[in-house]
């Protein structure tokens, strides 16, 4: 099976700054990749890059279509949902108002409020705050929102920024353990940023190690989990 999403020579920059280096990188379909690296190592560039949101350099390719000069608009259209670190909810409407927001670029119809119920299969406690302004969610709920939001979309492919930002240990891996069950049940593949590398070794299947721009390790998740020299060198656990 062909990769859903695949990264060649990607350069990105800032002004006169050059952030990533001509890196190579694919997703599976149906799998999820995670990308681990220190802070300003270029994570959030690459998925800013995927989007279009900032200038790139290289090829993209998503679904056997390139896409690297394409629209950011015409990106998410395509069925790329992109979950920013932040979260980025709309703090004065509801979770329920959130989610109808998150399907915005589809046709409206009844097929709309089924996909809210699904949401909340896989998001209780969103059902239980269905009515409640986001800006009153704790920070592992607004988490939450924001991706359910994103699965509004009824996308193929994730990106998923920092999910673990600002969480309690116990919120962050019941995140991780919804993100687990939405691979499975919907088959979504995922891109997953993370300075947790253990949690985001965890549900991946593959990983890649960024540093300045760069790749320098590859390979599958599990083998990268258990190299104790890799760990230290580059994980930090």
């Amino acid at each position: 099976m062909s990769p859903i999403l695949e990264v060649k020579g990607l350069e990105a920059s800032y002004g006169d700054l050059t952030v990533l280096r001509g890196i190579s990188f694919e997703v599976e379909q149906g799998g999820v990749a995670t990308l681990l690296g220190a802070n300003g190592a270029g994570k959030t560039t690459t998925l800013r890059a995927i989007c279009g949101m900032i200038r790139r350099k290289g090829e993209i390719t998503y679904d056997g279509e390139r896409i690297d000069r394409l629209s950011t608009e015409a990106i998410v259209r395509r069925g790329i949902a992109h979950v920013p670190e932040g979260r980025g909810t709309f703090t004065t409407l509801s979770v329920e108002e959130n989610l109808q927001l998150g399907a915005m670029t589809r046709p409206m119809g009844k097929d709309i409020s089924a996909d809210i119920e699904r949401c909340y299969h896989f998001f209780p406690r969103l059902k239980e705050r269905r009515t409640q302004q986001a800006g009153t969610l704790s920070g592992g709920e607004q988490q939450m929102l924001a991706i359910a939001r994103a699965l509004m979309l009824r996308p193929r492919l994730m990106l998923l920024d920092e999910p673990s930002f600002g969480l309690a240990p116990m919120i962050t891996k019941q995140i991780f353990d919804i993100l687990a069950d939405v691979k499975k049940e919907a088959g979504v593949s995922m891109l997953v940023v993370e300075q947790n590398a253990s949690l985001a070794l965890g549900i991946a299947d593959h990983a890649y190690l960024i540093e300045t721009g760069e790749i320098v390790m590859a390979g599958e998740a599990q083998t990268i989990r258990d190299d104790e020299g890799v760990r230290a060198a580059y994980l930090g656990y």
